[in-house]
């Protein structure tokens, strides 16, 4: 009973001591914590692109012009075009995006995105076409006839890199995010539709007569954000609904090259030539809202 009293106060701190060498390594020394983990993302799913309504003031950069000595002065009326205000206003269309990111630290991440929307139509010609109406030209029975669509057709294409800021714990499933960043965007596939004016024919019938030509969308550099959220399935899974809302601003400068040339007979002798180029600043300006599945991969420095 005495050797017990003894071996107590003494083995207590001994089993301590023991325990914590043991705890610590086989050196002796604390072992290091975890090392930090990393995650990488990668999205990809729809997207609806709606961009926006702008007046656009179009101004003459040059206009060519020839009229054979045969032909009757009037039409040198057409030298004086002037500068015209048109709305572009297109409508919403749908297209795709991808995107991949990287979270090095808690709460930050960078990611890098490339969006394509579908072909938009929009723009009106009718401010274009007045210049060429004539008074005694009936505007209620033609209204319709001169309305012949859109005269622009083009498909943009977006490239953005963005800083991100992950408000919750990571070990939360729903991990909402804002960013903001840079955006290159260019356009393809751009087309004129039905560019021209009305014309007296030699049957005196009023008809409209297509020009050739083109229109181009210039590229443009802008800033850009975003606000969305993941929805992770579960703590052991990998992967994750996302749903954003993104603003890009772009400006284009829109040019448009026409031209038209009537011949005098069945010989293709040479009659009348017109060559107009002009063109304005378009705020393009889209919103665009995806939605898309995901997958994360987690690994260590």
């Amino acid at each position: 009973m005495k050797m017990t009293r003894i071996l107590i106060p003494v083995m207590t701190p001994l089993a301590l001591a023991i325990s914590s060498v043991a705890s610590a390594g086989p050196a002796g020394y604390a072992p290091p914590p975890p090392p930090p983990t990393q995650e990488f993302k990668i999205r990809i799913g729809g997207s609806y692109w709606s961009p926006n309504s702008d007046n656009v003031t179009f101004a003459d950069r040059w206009l060519r012009f020839y009229d054979d000595d045969d032909y009757d002065d009037d039409y040198h009326r057409f030298r004086d075009w002037g500068a015209f205000r048109t709305n572009l206003d297109p409508d919403g269309e749908w297209g795709w995006f991808i995107n991949a990111e990287w979270k090095p630290i808690d709460h930050w991440s960078v990611s890098l995105s490339f969006q394509q929307g579908d072909r938009h139509t929009g723009g009106s010609r009718d401010p274009w076409l007045y210049r060429f109406w004539d008074d005694d030209w009936d505007d209620d029975i033609l209204f319709d006839r001169r309305r012949r669509g859109d005269f622009a057709r083009w498909k943009p294409q977006t490239t953005a890199a963005y800083l991100n800021w992950y408000p919750l714990d990571p070990s939360c499933l729903i991990q909402p995010y804002m960013g903001i960043g840079i955006n290159y965007t260019d356009f393809s596939d751009e087309r004129l539709r039905h560019w021209g004016f009305w014309h007296r024919n030699d049957d005196d019938d009023l008809v409209f007569r297509d020009w050739d030509g083109r229109v181009n969308f210039g590229d443009s550099w802008g800033y850009t954000w975003q606000i969305g959220v993941d929805f992770t399935f579960g703590h052991d899974s990998s992967w994750l609904i996302n749903l954003a809302a993104i603003y890009y601003d772009v400006t284009t400068d829109v040019e448009v090259d026409t031209f038209y040339r009537n011949f005098r007979d069945d010989d293709d002798d040479f009659g009348r030539f017109w060559e107009h180029r002009f063109g304005g600043d378009y705020e393009f300006d889209p919103w665009v809202f995806q939605i898309g599945v995901g997958y994360k991969f987690d690994f260590n420095w």
